[in-house]
């Protein structure tokens, strides 16, 4: 009991850390404390007394201050303790909305370098639990993990270690426990319900078995009830709306700012995750665009995927946090279904954009400006009268081999169909035809033998034909061998 008793205390000094400072001097003044000081002192203040309380034993106070801490703008009267009559929920940060229905208890995971570690716990249903999970299919069994403390009154992101393996009664629970690549926070909660054995009093296993570990991990179990986007989306419907007079008042106030010159924008009635058009057009109250996305569209992402970011600017954003804007709304209903798009002034007003109006910059098609680079020539007059002349004699006669090798004037053939020809095509951009067709000059043929007629040039030498060429003729040195005269 004094283990359990110390672990309530710091779940409670946790809680007084999120209290603001209207509420801490609301608890010192219950507890007949000094009200002065900074928030840290006054936080301060009432975890003292706490731990005052908790040492002497005296449960009565204790209790009461947790009351106090637990619901500080509550009437002033006892508040049973957070641990058995408060239900709530780990606040991860990608968990909702999946409100807690009973909360379980944090079981740490030691730090495992080299090594691997595993950790077995025992999940057991009283019977009227163990009734609920069998009658109603949106009772889920969760288990969550993260690298923070999970407790009643903090925000962390859902992170199980990089190697793990988790089994329930000896099967192996298949769910993805990584999330996106580089986007802490979107790993789900795993699901581990089907694997359960739903009796009273029976002992499910469950094991955990996980190795190189840099920083410590802790799990726990959490039976939750599971909302459907339909459900949501009512819920929305029936929920807050930033109305259109708001919407209209915040661009007006836009529009008088001096520093910034006001233009009238287009504005999308497409969905920027689905590509459809909208159907429940909502926003978070946080985000200053008017550029809304699809409810329905968004929470099937986070229900996948749980970023819980806005697609339009990539703001933290909460399921509570979400309203339909009725400005966008009434666009979509004044509209037909074939409006994708409409142009937005600062005063409020809209209009639809038709087909012959003209498109944002940035928005036309390219495949114009490809073709306008490109101008059709006509054929000549002297390539007609070729054509004329093939179509009145019929097919022409195809040259033998040895006249084609040498002839260079000879006319391409022309391609038979209704297609332009490539050559019909001239592409302005090239600078190819304002430069001169220069011919390389013609090597001078050399005859290796001199004709009858050349006798009067002067002879070649002769020499020997060789692998590399014709070489000259040697020349012989004229010397006398020693030991004989010289010729007279």
């Amino acid at each position: 009991m004094a283990s359990e008793s110390a672990f309530d205390t710091n779940l409670v000094d946790q809680r007084v850390k999120t209290l603001v400072n209207a509420q801490l001097k609301t608890v010192l003044k219950r507890e007949k404390l000094a009200v002065s000081g900074l928030k840290a002192a006054m936080q301060d203040r009432i975890i003292q007394q706490l731990h005052h309380h908790a040492a002497n034993k005296d449960l009565v106070r204790l209790n009461r201050l947790k009351g106090f801490i637990n619901n500080p703008d509550a009437s002033h009267s006892p508040v049973p303790s957070i641990t058995s009559h408060h239900p709530s929920h780990p606040h991860a940060r990608q968990s909702a909305p999946l409100p807690l229905m009973a909360p379980g208890t944090s079981i740490p995971l030691k730090v495992r370098e080299a090594t691997r570690d595993q950790i077995e716990t025992k999940i057991t249903f009283r019977s009227d639990v163990a009734e609920m999970l069998t009658s109603d299919t949106n009772i889920r069994v969760l288990l969550f993990c993260a690298s923070e403390p999970i407790t009643h009154y903090t925000t962390t992101d859902i992170a199980f270690p990089h190697q793990v393996e988790v089994k329930v009664n000896m099967d192996e629970v298949k769910a993805n426990f990584r999330g996106l690549k580089n986007k802490p926070g979107s790993t789900r909660p795993a699901d581990i319900t089907s694997l359960l054995r739903k009796r009273a009093n029976y002992e499910n296993s469950l094991s955990l078995t996980y190795a190189l570990t840099q920083k410590r991990f802790y799990f726990v179990v959490n039976l939750v009830k599971r909302h459907n986007v339909e459900d949501l989306v009512a819920k929305l419907k029936s929920g807050k709306v930033i109305s259109k007079d708001q919407v209209i008042r915040e661009m007006i106030s836009k529009a008088h700012d001096s520093d910034v010159q006001a233009t009238g924008a287009n504005m999308s009635l497409k969905c920027p995750l689905s590509t459809l058009r909208i159907e429940v057009p909502c926003r978070s109250t946080i985000c200053t665009h008017n550029q809304c996305f699809d409810a329905s569209s968004f929470l099937q992402l986070q229900e996948q995927a749980p970023t819980w970011t806005c697609p339009v600017c990539n703001k933290i954003v909460s399921f509570e946090a979400l309203e339909v804007d009725q400005y966008v709304d009434n666009i979509l209903k004044s509209t037909p279904r074939s409006v994708d798009l409409v142009t937005v002034e600062p005063d409020g007003k809209w209009s639809q954009i038709t087909d012959g109006d003209e498109l944002p910059s940035g928005d036309h098609d390219s495949s114009d400006d490809d073709d306008a680079d490109l101008v059709e020539i006509r054929d000549p007059p002297r390539v007609a009268a070729v054509k004329h002349e093939m179509n009145g004699a019929g097919l022409m006669r195809t040259p033998p081999v040895s006249s084609r090798e040498h002839s260079s004037s000879s006319v391409p053939p022309q391609s038979v169909g209704s297609k332009r020809s490539a050559s019909a095509i001239i592409d302005l951009i090239s600078d190819d035809e304002d430069e001169e067709i220069r011919r390389p000059p013609k090597r001078p043929s050399i005859a290796a033998y001199p004709t009858p007629s050349d006798k009067s040039r002067p002879q070649p030498e002769r020499g020997i034909s060789g692998l590399f060429g014709r070489y000259p003729p040697r020349q012989m040195d004229q010397h006398t061998p020693r030991g004989y005269p010289n010729p007279p």
